[in-house]
């Protein structure tokens, strides 16, 4: 019988309406509901289908890998039905309420009449009866608002608008059946989903030659990659909206169901445009208070690094600086400006800054910081998160030439 497994369109448009408004709070806003039945509803396709379509993530409700692929038909669907509700009006100028109100069974019914001439064949192939078809085919032109069918001697002869609710069933049809194939399929490589967050300044290119390396052999891996402050990204990795996050490493991690695990060390770098003045002279730390800086923001290791190097060389920590979030973006202003910048850079990356920076030969103290990656400590580790460490370890060895230490 139609319908026992497949998506019903109040199932579907309570997936869209929560991927859309990423929670369930504010979609049962958009559909005039409660949150309780947004919930339920969701559920139950959930169970349907046997696949989870949400999980909580960064900034509210995000669907799993599978969930974007139902998702995207959920969405194709709605449009499926948006477009039939174009060419009834088309018809005879009167704007149907179909995506409101529209029902599966109302449009099994319809579509039964029209294949098997009447509604008793129709109830018959449907498996319910007679008075249950006539209840749907009158629902279904309530919303339409004109008829649908019109008596004849030999049976219910279709209208127009019929036969494009029969065109709409049909193509609708064909969506859930990709959905059906989508969640059933065989699946290759990791499954799930991967977020990952990024201290400023620290790591961010090894996590993006890592996301590249995934996507060749996981297709069903959901990847997302939050830059961000410590504070920020740590209260979202305890809330399990993130997986990890990856950047220099605070040693040890302030939060107590945070553990730390080191990957590589970097190194507290002063770079400048090649033709700053700076370059010309043999200069020391305090030589340099007065100039303008790019540092990081209060409360990083590089910031504290920053205020420690102006106090043991007895000046005071300049108050003027830059504050900038992106690594990229302080190479940029750097490029375009005459301030000099601490900045942290792996050893591959010192061998190639950008073109127009420079290293000031100026000595830092202890200028090695260690850089690694920070987990929950409850549960462990998963599958998805020791593969994607493993692969970080394997880029760290293949550019420095050795294995790193675990």
């Amino acid at each position: 019988m139609p319908g026992e497994k497949r998506l019903t369109l109040k199932q579907i448009r309570a997936i869209d309406a929560v991927a859309s408004a990423r929670g369930f709070a504010e979609a049962a806003n958009r559909l005039a509901t409660t949150q309780p039945a947004i919930s339920r509803t969701v559920a139950s396709a959930e169970n349907l289908l046997g696949v989870p379509l949400f999980q909580r993530g960064w900034g509210g409700t995000e669907p799993t890998a599978l969930g974007e692929g139902v998702l995207r038909h959920c969405s194709n669907a709605l449009k499926l039905i948006q477009a039939a509700e174009d060419d009834i009006e088309a018809m005879h100028g009167i704007r149907p309420r179909l995506a409101t109100f529209l029902r599966s069974h109302h449009l099994d019914a319809i579509a039964a009449v029209i294949t098997y001439g009447g509604a008793s064949a129709a109830s018959r192939q449907l498996g319910i009866t007679q008075p249950a078809v006539s209840r749907a085919i009158g629902a279904a032109t309530e919303y339409s608002k004109q008829p649908l069918f019109e008596r004849k001697r030999d049976g219910l002869e279709a209208k127009p608008q019929a036969r494009r609710l029969k065109e709409l069933h049909d193509a609708l049809e064909r969506e859930l059946t990709i959905i059906e194939d989508l969640v059933h399929r065989p699946r290759s490589g990791l499954i799930g989903r991967l977020a990952v967050g990024m201290l400023p300044f620290s790591g961010q290119d090894l996590i993006a030659r890592a996301f590249g390396e995934l996507t060749k052999s996981n297709p069903d891996l959901r990847l997302i990659a939050v830059p961000g402050s410590y504070s920020m990204l740590a209260e979202a990795l305890r809330r399990g909206e993130l997986d990890c996050m990856v950047g220099v490493l605070r040693n040890p991690a302030p939060y107590p169901d945070l553990r730390e695990t080191y990957l590589y060390e970097e190194t507290f770098t002063l770079v400048a445009r090649c033709d700053h003045p700076c370059h010309q002279k043999n200069l020391s730390i305090a030589d340099l208070r007065d100039e303008s800086w790019i540092v990081a923001q209060h409360g990083t290791p590089i910031r504290s690094y920053f205020e420690t190097l102006f106090r043991s060389a007895g000046a005071v920590p300049p108050a003027q600086t830059c504050e900038i979030h992106s690594f990229t973006n302080a190479e940029k202003v750097i490029l375009n400006s005459n301030s000099i910048a601490l900045l942290c850079y792996g050893e591959q990356q010192l061998k190639t800054l950008p073109d127009g920076l420079k290293k000031l030969d100026v000595h830092l103290p202890d200028s090695r910081t260690a850089v690694g990656i920070t987990y929950r400590k409850a549960g462990g580790p998963s599958d998805v998160l020791r593969c994607f460490e493993k692969l970080l370890r394997d880029l760290i060895a293949e550019t420095s030439g050795g294995p790193t230490p675990t």
